[in-house]
């Protein structure tokens, strides 16, 4: 048996994952509810799941299964430094709900033609027209296709030129108003031309990052509302024309939600997968996240069934109280149940499972210390930062870090509302917060929850809710907050 911190369960970043071990998302993928194929070949296109729930990571098992497959090309395209300024300006007028599905569609034209272009049995087979769009698009330098920031700065010049296809027998400068009326429906055309390429292929257009770099304003998010729309557009203009070719969407939910738009959950309804791991706490052996956790452990020991068995103590003993807990129950309860908490609940384990007295002693069962050694670890170091990554955007830094320091001050996992912000006032620092804004979004992403009592028959039932458990959940800013248990340690709460 290879010991517990030889063992590679993965990355907190997928693309990071893919470059290292591209075997952790091949071997070690656990394909749920086929999501990898539904992406490939289904007519589902946006990949909703809060941060870490494994969006990137189905983009990187794709990418990599396609490295190996002749008949499917994949593009993976990141928002993270978008100019979304300078995109604002891609298409002149002051609709949103126009000019940026349009600028968008240039964008993904462009991208698709790239590959339709790679493909070059299929592409030599195609049209004039369509041979004609390859040239022009390559006499612009936009052939191989620059990042998409590259060609938002290009498109977005006065001196950019587009040589339209023969069909239109002309050329425009962007700075000249006549022309501007032209751009729109030069972009039509060429969606009328990528309709007609045909191939034994599969040509996907994978858009990740939506979330990277989060501004608050409007602009960001009537672009992001105008990108899903175009996506949804265009692939039901490839659907019905047998275009093989696809565009995915990969977003967090919460962010998703945010965005303005009247045909948003139809979209939701129609065309989105649902990435949630959450499992009955009951029975933590039949969890997703074990399963998973399991698949990439073996990619390393082959011959490993269940790593919990074979390094972990079945239970868990709290001195204080006594009281014995599941040992995978307790793991999972430091998380929000997405594969990257519970990949870095184990990571952050392990360099404490390494350090024992005597070598022969390394197969053993991990130690309880070891456990508790390795939680305060993850909380200290990965669970805290990870809320705070959390909130970048939404609210400043600055704001972000007096709030856990107010949080912190409680001195206690459990308050009230009104007890926080009667601390809040005591100290200058903490006087300018938008503290009901702030505990929010802190619910939202579950590093808060509520408390709730029910009278029964037996007497009073308490109830907890987390976002992560329901995500139908809403805040209740009059019962009881409790701190998630990842952050009880970060905070000195226990």
């Amino acid at each position: 048996m290879i010991p517990f911190h030889q063992l590679k369960f993965g990355w907190a970043s997928a693309e990071q994952e893919g470059a290292s071990d591209p075997n952790l998302l091949l071997d070690g993928f656990l394909d749920l509810g086929g999501v990898a194929e539904e992406a490939t070949r289904g007519h589902k296109f946006l990949f909703l799941g809060y941060k870490g729930s494994g969006k990137s990571a189905i983009s990187e098992h794709i990418r990599l299964k396609a490295a190996s497959d002749p008949q499917l090309f994949v593009t993976t395209t990141f928002l993270a430094d978008f100019p979304y300024s300078d995109f604002s300006r891609l298409v002149r007028g002051d609709d949103p709900e126009t000019k940026y599905p349009t600028a968008w569609s240039w964008l993904l034209l462009v991208k698709l033609f790239d590959s339709f272009n790679r493909d070059q049995e299929a592409a030599s087979n195609s049209n004039s027209e369509f041979r004609t769009a390859i040239e022009t698009l390559a006499k612009l330098g936009l052939l191989p296709s620059p990042t998409f920031k590259e060609l938002v700065l290009t498109s977005s010049t006065r001196t950019f030129k587009v040589k339209l296809p023969v069909v239109f027998e002309s050329e425009f400068r962007r700075d000249k108003h006549e022309q501007n009326l032209k751009f729109p429906f030069f972009v039509e055309r060429l969606k009328t031309v990528a309709s007609t390429f045909q191939s034994a292929s599969r040509h996907l257009l994978i858009i990740d990052g939506l979330d990277d770099v989060l501004t608050s304003t409007k602009v960001q998010y009537d672009s992001l509302a105008g990108l899903v729309l175009e996506v949804s557009r265009l692939n039901t203009m490839f659907a019905k024309n047998g275009t093989p070719a696809k565009v995915l969407l990969l977003c967090r939910t919460d962010l998703y939600e945010k965005l303005p738009g009247a045909n948003k959950n139809k979209i939701r309804q129609d065309s989105a997968v649902s990435l949630d791991w959450y499992h009955d706490p009951r029975q933590p052996g039949e969890s997703n996240l074990v399963r998973l956790v399991n698949l990439k452990a073996r990619v390393t020991d082959r011959s490993l069934q269940d790593v919990f068995k074979a390094h972990f103590l079945a239970k868990i003993t709290f001195p204080k109280s006594n009281t014995k807990y599941d040992l995978t129950w307790y793991l999972l309860d430091f998380t929000r149940h997405t594969p990257r908490d519970f990949i870095q609940v184990l990571t952050h384990i392990q360099p404490f499972a390494s350090r024992v007295p005597h070598p022969t002693l390394i197969r053993r069962p991990l130690t309880q210390d070891q456990v508790l050694s390795g939680m305060r670890s993850y909380s200290i170091d990965y669970f805290l930062p990870e809320i705070k990554d959390e909130l970048v955007g939404y609210f400043s830094n600055d704001d972000v870090t007096s709030t856990i320091d107010l949080i912190g001050s409680m001195r206690n996992r459990e308050f009230t509302f009104v007890e926080l912000a009667k601390k809040a006032t005591k100290q200058k620092r903490f006087g300018a917060l938008d503290l009901s804004a702030i505990i929010t979004a802190l619910f939202e992403c579950s590093a808060i929850g509520n408390i709730h009592s029910r009278r029964g028959k037996k007497g009073d039932t308490t109830y907890y809710t987390f976002k992560y458990r329901n995500r139908n959940s809403t805040l209740n800013l009059e019962d009881r907050l409790i701190l998630h248990r990842g952050m009880w340690k970060a905070l000195n709460l226990i």
